[in-house]
Parts: C-alpha cells; sequence; structure tokens
C-alpha cells in the first residue's frame, strides 16, 4: 500500500510538470513560426539595400533639344540715340516638335515680338554688364508670350545671338 500512495503522488507532480513546460513550449513554437513567417515576407515588403537588389530609376522621357534659326535680320533705331542694332537670333527647346511648329506657324508675330523688345533697348542697356543676356532674355520672354498668346504652349528655353552689330 504504501507503494500505491507514492504511485499516486508521483502522478501528479507529473501533470504540474507538464502543465508549466506546456505555456513556455507553445510560445517557443509560436515565435519560431513568427521569425520563419518574417523571414519569408518582409524581404519582399522592404526594398533593399545593396547594389544586388538595386533597381535603376526609370529615365525621364525628355525631348532631345533643338535649335531653330529665325531667317530675318532684325533691325531697330536704339531708344535714346540715332544709332542702330542689329541681330539676328536662334532659340532652343526641350519642348519637341509641337514648340518647333507653333515657331514656325507664328513666324511673323515672333519678329513682331522681337522687333518690339529691340525698340525698348537703349546703348546704356546694352553696354552694360550682361546687357546682352539681359537683352536675349527679354527675348525669350516676349516669344514665349506669343507663343501662349497664340498657341497655348511656351517652350521656349534659350535665346541666342547669332549675329550681332550695333552703329
Amino acid at each position: 500500500m504504501a507503494e500505491a500512495v507514492v504511485a499516486g503522488a508521483e502522478a501528479p507532480a507529473k501533470k504540474g510538470l507538464l502543465k508549466r513546460l506546456m505555456l513556455p513550449l507553445i510560445l517557443l513554437l509560436a515565435g519560431a513560426g513568427g521569425g520563419a513567417a518574417g523571414a519569408i515576407f518582409v524581404p519582399t515588403l522592404l526594398p533593399q539595400s545593396g547594389a544586388a537588389g538595386k533597381e535603376a530609376p526609370p529615365e525621364p522621357t525628355v525631348a532631345p533639344l533643338e535649335y531653330v534659326e529665325i531667317d530675318n535680320s532684325f533691325t531697330a533705331n536704339l531708344k535714346d540715340t540715332g544709332r542702330f542694332i542689329q541681330v539676328r537670333i536662334a532659340i532652343s527647346t526641350q519642348g519637341g516638335p509641337p514648340i518647333v511648329e507653333a515657331v514656325e506657324r507664328h513666324r511673323v508675330a515672333i519678329v513682331a515680338a522681337v522687333l518690339g523688345v529691340l525698340a525698348e533697348t537703349g546703348e546704356a542697356d546694352i553696354g552694360a554688364a550682361g546687357g546682352r543676356e539681359a537683352l536675349t532674355r527679354r527675348m525669350r520672354i516676349a516669344i514665349n508670350d506669343v507663343l501662349q498668346r497664340k498657341s497655348g504652349i511656351a517652350g521656349v528655353d534659350d535665346v541666342f545671338l547669332t549675329s550681332f552689330v550695333l552703329q
């Protein structure tokens, strides 16, 4: 009988040990499962660092730079003297064919606008430091204004003086 009592006493002790180990065992298995799931899914969600996982960003599509020479020779009297200025110009644009076509289509209005800019120019404006750059900037603004009013697009990036005579 003594053995029966001892055997009965060991059975409840084994159940208590099993209950105490069950919770840490479940937590261990859940952590291992979460870690495995993270190792599988997280790399697909996060951007990869390093050269192997880095993809090049898409290249922006920009029309090539085009130059359009205005065939007219622009001659105007300077505002404050009896001297005159004669220039030839070319424009640059990255607006592509729509801008080039608009420049060709509205050439007469562009010529009138450039002559207006030249008529407002004084000898001191040209002789000052940066005078030619200021003149080409005013021409660019006038040409873009004409294109915007006439065709709804303005895309002249720069104006170049291809010939410049001051007499």
